[in-house]
This record gives structure tokens, C-alpha cells and sequence, in this order.
């Protein structure tokens, strides 16, 4: 056997380096999958993070939305107390100038009286000088009438008589005396009857004394029971009214607390909201991130497969162009070293047919290994796509035992949505109806029907009864088959990129589902039925659009 020449030494060398070269270039191709995987494994971890975060955003806001409820039920509560307390306040101001106006009046009738009693006063001291002077009077003559009495019973009648009149008028003439004796019996006789009248005037004023001392006395008695009462309903009405109006400013304080209150929870449910609409957001754009990286591993796949075909192309005819130049040289030197390089010839054909044939066999056990590979991928992907179909059988199952019963009040919807879709198929717009049913209230702000605040509709509402089949509004692949205790069951569909932007669509308070997570789509595909759950009044179809995360007027794309 001959040694193997320089030439052939150095071909051989360089098919191996060629080979070499090849086979750590593979390896390589498979860092850029590898890249793109872990990007999509981040992905999916910080996808499944922000569906957590969400969820407790979510349960936080329902709680805020519990609690709002609650203060605003209390703040009713103290504002009706606080009408009744301003009401009663009001009723005892009246109460109070009522009394104050009667205690007014009291004391104008303490004032009246207090008139009265001067006057009443005022005559019973000219009643009581009256009787003294009448007294005197009375005094007088009945001391005249007893000194003229006395004076005739001493001088015998008329001779007294003009003694007397001496007395009286210092004079003695006899004539004189005997008018005067006329004159002083006149005179005794007026003093008698002087003496009477004097005495019934006495009578009369001594009874008008005892009446003007009588109504004195009534009068004092009533002036002071009269401002008694009143000072005392004065001050009971007072003492009311400083109750009450105590009463009011602390119902007041405690109805600014809760209305502080109110707000506070209002501004932490508002930021609960936008936050979990944030974390939406990004779940969509996550979606978004995770649809294109899936799109980059089977494009990546894809190149891989088509270059590692192209390099197996070049090795094969790499190894064909070394073994056909080490023929051509093993022939150049057998025609040159025949006989003695025959036996080398027939031992390199036979080590390249050996190499060839372990070249052959290697290259078949990797096909084989491939094709194992690719085997057990198929069998997981159909085991995967039979569980799932399993599930959606299961789920099919149960959504037709439920539909068993709408069955024959549905007959005529579905009728009605066919023709619908049908029509839809044919619209202008992107998007078809969800529901054959009338819009009941729009996009934008609007007072909240169950928190009673305003905040952004984010979406569409349809009405229609519960049960009524909900479809897809275009062709897409389903994000998630969801629940919270705000939206309810819920559907989210990925429409890809259109007109520039991610869109995506959301069916809100299902009553159940028709399809599952991953799942494709067409346009008109029921996907669930009509409900109430989640956040509702009644039975409505919550429809929302999203461009890249954010919500938009639907009216728009429909």
C-alpha cells in the first residue's frame, strides 16, 4: 500500500476544513431563534404579570366602587337629616319670634297696666283725700249741729237760740237776733241734710275705694303671672333653638366629611381605573409584541429550514468537488505509478466509499432524528389541538344545553342577525354589527347609571335579551375569554394591523361563552350570548374598539 501523496494530503485537509466550517455555522443559525424565543418567554412573563396586576386593579375598583356606594348612601342619609334639622331650625325661629313677639306684647300689657295701676292709683289717693275732706266735713257739722243742739237744750229753745246767734255774729240786737235765729235753724237744717249727703258720698266712695284697690290688686296678679309665662316660653323657645342650631352645625361638619370622603374615594376609584385601563393598554401591546415575535420565529424558522437545506446543498456538492478532484489526482497518479498505485486506488475508493457510505448513514440517522422530532412535534400538536377541541366540544356542549331552552324564542334573532351579517358583509366599513339589535347609549363621558359619577363609555351598548348570540365583528384570533367584576364575562378579539393600527374588539357582560383563548375567528362566528354580568342594569352588549391599546369611537370602523 502507497503512502498518500502531498496534493491529496491537502485536498483532503481542505474538505475537512470545508465540512468543519459548515457544521459550526449551524449552531449560529439557531442563536437568532433562540434570541427570539427568549424575547417571546419575557413577553409572556411580563403578559402574565400585567393580567395579575390588572385582575387586582380591577377587585381594588369594584371595592372602591362598593365603598363609593356606601358613602354616598351615608352623605343621602346625613344631608336628609340635615334638611329635617334646617326645617325644625326654621320652625323654631318662628316658635322664638312668636314668643319674643308675645313677651313683647306682655310686657306692652305690663307697660298698660303699670298705666292703669298709676291711674288706678292716682284715684284711690283722691278717692282717700276725698273721704278725709268728707270726714272733716262730716266733723264739722256735726260739731255745729251738736253745739246748736247743745245750746238750745241749755237755753230752752229759741232763747238759745239767740244767744247762739250772738255767738255766731258778735251782734245784739234783738231783731237781729230773731232772723238769726231763722237763719240758724235754715242753717241746722242744711247741716243735717249736708251731714247725710256727706255721709252717702262717703258710702259710695268707700265702695268705689274697695273696687279701685280690688282691680289693683287683680291687675299686679295678672301683669305678673302674664310676664312670668312668657319669659319662660321665651326661654324654652331659645333653648330649642341654640339645640337645634347646635345640632346643625355638627350635620353640617359631618356632611362636609363625607363628602370629602366621597371625593377621596372617587379620585382613588378614577385613578383605579385609569390604571387598569394602563394595564390594558399594555396587555394589548403586549399582544401586539408577542403576535410580531411569533411572526419573527416562523420567518426565522422558515429561513432557518431554507438554509440549512441551501447548506447541505453546498456540502453535498462541496464533498462531491473534493472527492471528484481527489479522483481526478488519485487517477493522475495512478496513470503515472499504475501498478504500484492500484492497490492505493482500490484502498481509497474503498476508505471514500466507507467514508461515503458513514457520511450516508450519519446523514440518515439525522433525517431519521429529524423526522422523529417533527413527528413528536406533529403528535403534541395534535394532542394539544384534540384537548383543545375537547375542551371546545365540552364548552359547545354546555352553550347548546343553554341555547336548548332559548332555542325557539332565538329562532327568529338568529333569522334576523343571518340577514343582518349578510348585509353587514357588504358594508363600506371594516367591521360588521356584533348584534342585530339598536344602540342604547354612545361613546364618550356620560353619567355613570350605578356609581351616579361621570366618566368615559368607552364602547357601544346594544339591547337586546339576554341569551340573543353575539358575533364576531371580523375575522381575528381570540386574546382571552375573561372575567372581572366590572366588564363580567368578556371576549377580546386581535384583528392584526389595519388601516395602520393594532385593532382590537371587546364583548362585554356575556352571559357565556362560544369559543375559547387562541382560537381563530371568521366575521359572523357566534362567540357568546347576550348577558348581564359584571357592572349592569340589564341585559346589553357592551361593544369597545382599540387602536394599539386605546379605546375609540366603534362608529368609526363599523
Amino acid at each position: 500500500m502507497s503512502r498518500p501523496t502531498r496534493r491529496s494530503r491537502r485536498l483532503t485537509v481542505a474538505v475537512a476544513l470545508t465540512l468543519s466550517g459548515l457544521l459550526v455555522a449551524g449552531p449560529a443559525l439557531a442563536s437568532d431563534l433562540d434570541d427570539i424565543r427568549s424575547k417571546i418567554r419575557e413577553v409572556e412573563k411580563r403578559e402574565s404579570q400585567a393580567a395579575k396586576d390588572r385582575q387586582a386593579s380591577d377587585q381594588a375598583a369594584s371595592a372602591l366602587g362598593v365603598e363609593l356606594d356606601h358613602t354616598t348612601a351615608q352623605l343621602v342619609e346625613a344631608d336628609q337629616r340635615l334638611r329635617e334639622t334646617t326645617a325644625a331650625v326654621e320652625t323654631a325661629r318662628i316658635v322664638l319670634e312668636e314668643a319674643e313677639a308675645d313677651l313683647a306684647d306682655a310686657e306692652a300689657e305690663a307697660r298698660r297696666i303699670d298705666t292703669e295701676l298709676a291711674i288706678a292709683r292716682a284715684n284711690e289717693s283722691a278717692i282717700e283725700d276725698v273721704l278725709a275732706d268728707n270726714e272733716d266735713e262730716q266733723a264739722r257739722s256735726r260739731s255745729t249741729v251738736g253745739a246748736i243742739a247743745r245750746d238750745s237744750y241749755k237755753q230752752g229753745g229759741m232763747g238759745s237760740l239767740a244767744t247762739t246767734l250772738e255767738i255766731l255774729s258778735g251782734e245784739t240786737d234783738a231783731v237781729d237776733r230773731m232772723a238769726m235765729a231763722r237763719t240758724v235753724l235754715r242753717v241746722q237744717d242744711q247741716q243735717i241734710r249736708a251731714l247725710a249727703t256727706a255721709e252717702a258720698q262717703a258710702v259710695s266712695e268707700q265702695d268705689r275705694l274697695s273696687g279701685v284697690r280690688s282691680d289693683i290688686a287683680y291687675l299686679l296678679a295678672q301683669a305678673e303671672a302674664n310676664v312670668i309665662a312668657k319669659e319662660q316660653a321665651t326661654a324654652a323657645a331659645e333653648e330649642a333653638k341654640t339645640a337645634l342650631e347646635t345640632l346643625e352645625a355638627q350635620q353640617v361638619q359631618d356632611k362636609a366629611a363625607l363628602e370629602t370622603e366621597k371625593q377621596k374615594v372617587q379620585e382613588e376609584l378614577e385613578a383605579e381605573q385609569q390604571r387598569s385601563d394602563d394595564l390594558a393598554a399594555q396587555l394589548e401591546e403586549l399582544a401586539g409584541t408577542k403576535h410580531g415575535l411569533k411572526v419573527e420565529e416562523k420567518a426565522e424558522l422558515q429561513r432557518i429550514a431554507e438554509e440549512e437545506a441551501r447548506r447541505k446543498a453546498e456540502e453535498e456538492a462541496r464533498r462531491k468537488a473534493a472527492e471528484e478532484a481527489a479522483r481526478r489526482a488519485a487517477a493522475q497518479e495512478a496513470a503515472a505509478k499504475k501498478a504500484a498505485e492500484e492497490e492505493a486506488a482500490r484502498q481509497r475508493a474503498a476508505e471514500r466509499e466507507a467514508q461515503r457510505q458513514r457520511e450516508a448513514a450519519a446523514e440518515a440517522q439525522r433525517r431519521q432524528d429529524e423526522a422523529a422530532r417533527q413527528e413528536a412535534e406533529r403528535r403534541a400538536a395534535a394532542a394539544q389541538r384534540e384537548a383543545d377541541a375537547a375542551a371546545d366540544r365540552e364548552r359547545e356542549a354546555q352553550a347548546k344545553a343553554a341555547a336548548d331552552q332559548r332555542a325557539r324564542e332565538q329562532a327568529a334573532s338568529r333569522a334576523q342577525q343571518q340577514e343582518r351579517t349578510a348585509a353587514q358583509a357588504s358594508s363600506s366599513g371594516f367591521l360588521s354589527y356584533p348584534v342585530n339589535a339598536p344602540s342604547t347609549s354612545e361613546f364618550g363621558n356620560r353619567l355613570h347609571p350605578v356609581l351616579g359619577i361621570w366618566l368615559l363609555h368607552s364602547g357601544l351598548d346594544f339591547g337586546a335579551p339576554c341569551g340573543t348570540p353575539i358575533l364576531a365583528a371580523a375575522d381575528g384570533v381570540v386574546y382571552g375569554t375573561l372575567y372581572d367584576d366590572s366588564r363580567g364575562n368578556y371576549v377580546v378579539l386581535d384583528h392584526g394591523v389595519q388601516r395602520g393600527v393594532n385593532l382590537t374588539t371587546a364583548y362585554l357582560h356575556l352571559e357565556s361563552f362560544a369559543v375559547s383563548s387562541g382560537q381563530s375567528v371568521s366575521r359572523g362566528q357566534v362567540i357568546g350570548y347576550e348577558g348581564t354580568t359584571g357592572t349592569s342594569t340589564g341585559c346589553h352588549l357592551h361593544f369597545e374598539t382599540r387602536e394599539n391599546g386605546t379605546p375609540v369611537n366603534p362608529r368609526g370602523w363599523l
